[in-house]
């Protein structure tokens, strides 16, 4: 079956999206929308899209493509995907969907009763390497995973660290943190290998750039509910280098992983593979390497997916809720910040009153 893609949104993940779609084929790439149209025509002339427009209301009544890709800023994603699925499309959405949680919970319940499917860009679940530390885990590699440590640092290039800046600020607008924007990702991530939910958080945050309009550096601590422990920092600033740094560790052993580009292999310099690093104590002190095929972003498998859940007419519940799941665990370090003391989940109905109050369209 071949499926059609209106694209709304020509920004920097639209392009991410837009080189895997040109190569797969299916779905066609029929219609790119944005409000300005230089964008738009240069999406059309680098990837193809048979006709471009500035109103994506104005392509919603027609009838050659039956998914609408939104990579909008999160403000206006809930009007366009109400439009979408009251058009009778189905939706793959960048993250955040949005960062009221009642909001996610309206879209999912409309997405539900339209009888449309909707799947939001938590795309690490489909990376490789991620896929074979759950298969470690769960054979017992390390023991059980007691706490788990993500850093990820974003800057520009030093030619371009102005432009960058001015990128990550702009997601930055209404309040939103760089644990909102990329640390809902490592969220996701910790529920899936522990296959536990957020107890506590406790969050503190700096704005480490004088334009920030909002906390561009988070240092967060959650307690998962099976006992473990989550570090979770994020920061976006010139005053930093490009810096990921994770790992997870044991009653048996410590795992660490790294993304392409950030480590060598013997023979080649910055390995398009993505890398687990593996220490056992048991039975014997030894150390083991796993190299995993990787994307800079796995956007195309994620589409091969959604399709398969539109053709299969699959239940997406599950993934409705990891994404509320996310979504919640990311708010709470924004509370906790804003309280400068510790937030208990779930979030409680004036907790999400209050997140309204925290963060602004």
């Amino acid at each position: 079956m071949t499926h059609g893609v209106l694209l709304i949104g020509c920004g920097n993940m639209a392009r991410v999206h837009c080189t895997a779609l040109a190569a797969m084929g299916n779905p066609r790439l029929v219609a790119a929308v944005d409000v300005n149209p230089v964008r738009a025509q240069e999406f059309q002339k680098a990837y193809g899209f048979e006709r471009i427009g500035t109103d994506y209301r104005a392509e919603l009544a027609t009838k050659d493509f039956d998914i609408a890709l939104v990579c909008t800023h999160w403000p206006k994603r809930h009007e366009i995907l109400k439009d979408c699925f009251d058009a009778g499309k189905h939706v793959l959405a960048e993250k955040p969907l949005s960062v009221y949680l009642d909001e996610c919970r309206e879209i999912f319940r409309l997405a539900s009763a339209k009888k449309r499917k909707v799947r939001v860009g938590m795309m690490e679940r489909f990376r490789p390497m991620f896929h074979k530390i759950v298969e470690l885990i769960r054979a017992d590699a390390i023991g059980v995973p007691r706490v788990y440590s993500f850093m990820h640092h974003q800057a520009g290039m030093p030619s371009a660290l102005d432009a960058a800046w001015q990128y990550h600020r702009n997601l930055l607008l209404g309040g939103v943190t760089p644990n909102i924007d990329c640390g809902m990702h490592k969220c996701d991530l910790v529920r899936w290998f522990s296959r536990s939910d957020a107890v506590t958080v406790y969050s503190v945050g700096h704005k480490m750039e004088p334009d920030s309009p909002s906390n561009n550096f988070n240092h967060s601590v959650f307690t998962m509910s099976d006992g473990s422990t989550v570090t979770l920092e994020d920061c976006f600033s010139r005053c930093t280098e490009p810096f990921i740094h994770m790992w997870m560790m044991g009653e048996k052993g410590r795992m660490q992983f790294e993304y392409a580009g950030s480590h060598d292999r013997t023979v080649t310099r910055h390995s398009q593979e993505d890398i687990i690093y593996l220490w056992r104590r048991e039975p014997s002190p030894h150390h083991e390497t796993f190299f995993t095929p990787c994307t800079i972003k796995p956007v195309a498998p994620q589409m091969e997916s959604f399709l398969r859940e539109i053709e299969e007419d699959q239940d997406m519940g599950w993934h409705y809720e990891n994404v509320c799941k996310a979504t919640e665990m990311a708010l709470g370090t924004a509370l906790s910040e804003h309280r400068l003391a510790p937030v208990r989940f779930p979030l409680t109905t004036d907790d999400l009153a209050e997140v309204r109050q925290v963060i602004t369209r």
